[in-house]
């Protein structure tokens, strides 16, 4: 295997981790994470992550590069859409500073999200071509 062919397997890697860590926390309820959030999206982004697992593993560098474009892509939309839905959850409170006090309350936890991202650029990273120097 390349050393490319490693970045792509460790991208995959931290996509499925990252899938599995907490990603926001609501009091009372407690820690959701992506399989919480929205099942659909959480089942598209770990298809990504296996399928670019096989791609970097019998080396195939442009399906590693798509699995990686397209979980990123998955996972920035997940992040708006979340912030989204946040902040226009409490909308139904007249009252502005409590409606904003109640956004306060749920906090985000930026080590999934992170391993997320990062996990999708180092699939991106790891499907580059080389060049070959004859």
């Amino acid at each position: 295997m390349k050393s490319l062919n490693y970045l792509g397997l460790l991208g995959s890697l931290l996509i499925i981790a990252g899938g599995l860590s907490p990603m926001l926390h609501i009091p009372i309820i407690g820690e959701w994470n992506y399989y919480d959030i929205d099942v659909a999206l959480a089942s598209i982004v770990m298809t990504l992550a296996v399928l670019g697992l096989i791609a970097s593993l019998i080396n195939k560098p442009g399906l590693l590069r798509f699995a990686g474009w397209a979980s990123l892509i998955v996972v920035l939309f997940t992040l708006a859409a979340v912030y989204f839905k946040v902040n226009d959850a409490f909308s139904f409170i007249p009252f502005k500073k409590l409606a904003a006090a109640a956004v306060r309350v749920v906090h985000y936890r930026w080590t999934g999200w992170m391993l997320l991202i990062l996990g999708s650029v180092l699939s991106i990273i790891g499907g580059r071509k080389t060049k070959r120097i004859i």
